[in-house]
């Protein structure tokens, strides 16, 4: 009868040994590996229309988790119609990974040009978010049960702003805010009204307040890495200039502060100027450049191209880059 005892307290304890091995196999998930495609300033015109078709063949044959297009999805001189908004909005759908678009300048903030059609820009936001980011959360693109994506919209205080969209995969943290370029919406035009300043001011204050919560997140989870996603270049080198420094200046002091408090990799995406680059220009108050800061521009309008982006939450590095040319694309001479 005891050896019986003994035998059965040793069972015991082994099955209690394989339960918690299996409750921690099950509930302790690796962090993953993964890439995601990233886009800018397309397609601008007619020429464009057709690289663009080879552009997004190229990506939908990648396995990317996402695609990121850092806003301008037509010229500062194309209408500003519905009607080209939604062909944009159809090709976009085309995506075989979701798609996640930044405004653009172009797409609403131009849009008082003649050549544009002269509408107000404030009215053509509105389009614009009716057509792209209306119902809250809704993503364009295919196969997108797998990304869930918060809207800052979902804060009543906020409900204006849709296109503010945060998500996190495999613990890094993805934020997008509406910053765009026309020295994010002050520069000056003839039918200007209190109205356009009123919303620069309010589209900033906003923006300002989803990265600081998106930060808080960020420190809170113990993530790896956060990214963040506007479409003007703010200008880090620019800002002696008094318009430049009204535009981007309370944006990039609260990404300094963001960043030291972080203390591990940030990224900073933008489209706008058409270059494509890869540098650190973030400082801190003394001038020397903030090491785990990268700021990466897309390409741009005429060269539709590609970034891939893998992230690798077990890299210290977390985000590394890789130009990704359409041969058919590229201008050789």
């Amino acid at each position: 009868m005891l050896e019986q005892m003994k035998s059965s307290k040793k069972w015991n304890l082994q099955g209690l040994f394989l339960v918690a091995a299996s409750f921690s196999i099950l509930s302790v998930s690796p962090a993953m590996a993964f890439d995601f495609a990233f886009i800018g300033d397309v397609p601008y015109n007619a020429e464009d229309s057709l690289r663009f078709a080879l552009l997004q063949e190229r990506i939908n044959e990648e396995d990317v988790q996402f695609v990121l297009h850092a806003g301008d999805i037509k010229s500062g001189i194309a209408p500003c119609s519905d009607e080209v908004l939604q062909q944009r909005h159809d090709w976009f759908d085309r995506f075989k990974a979701p798609f996640i678009l930044v405004p653009g300048d172009n797409d609403w903030t131009d849009c008082h040009r003649l050549r544009a059609g002269a509408w107000s820009p404030v009215e053509r936001l509105a389009a614009l978010r009716r057509i792209f980011f209306e119902p809250a959360g809704r993503l364009l693109g295919g196969d997108n049960g797998h990304l869930k994506v918060e809207s800052q919209a979902s804060d009543p205080a906020y409900a204006n702003y849709p296109e503010h969209l945060r998500w996190e995969m495999d613990g890094v943290w993805f934020v997008n805010l509406h910053i765009v370029g026309s020295q994010n919406g002050l520069r000056p035009f003839a039918a200007r009204t209190p109205a356009d300043d009123v919303e620069a001011e309010e589209r900033t204050q906003a923006a300002l307040a989803w990265m600081r919560q998106t930060f808080i997140e960020a420190r809170i989870s113990e993530a790896p890495g956060v990214m963040v996603n506007i479409h003007a270049n703010p200008q880090f080198d620019g800002q002696a200039d008094s318009l430049f420094q009204a535009a981007f200046g309370g944006f990039l002091t609260s990404l300094r502060e963001e960043v030291i408090a972080f203390g591990r990799p940030v990224v900073l995406t933008h489209g706008d100027s058409h270059y494509f680059r890869i540098d650190k220009p973030l400082t801190n108050v003394g001038g020397r450049r903030l090491d785990y800061f990268t700021r990466v521009e897309s390409f741009g309008s005429p060269h539709l191209h590609w970034i891939r982006v893998s992230v690798d939450p077990t890299d210290p590095l977390v985000f590394r880059f890789r130009q990704e040319m359409v041969p058919e694309n590229a201008i050789r001479r």
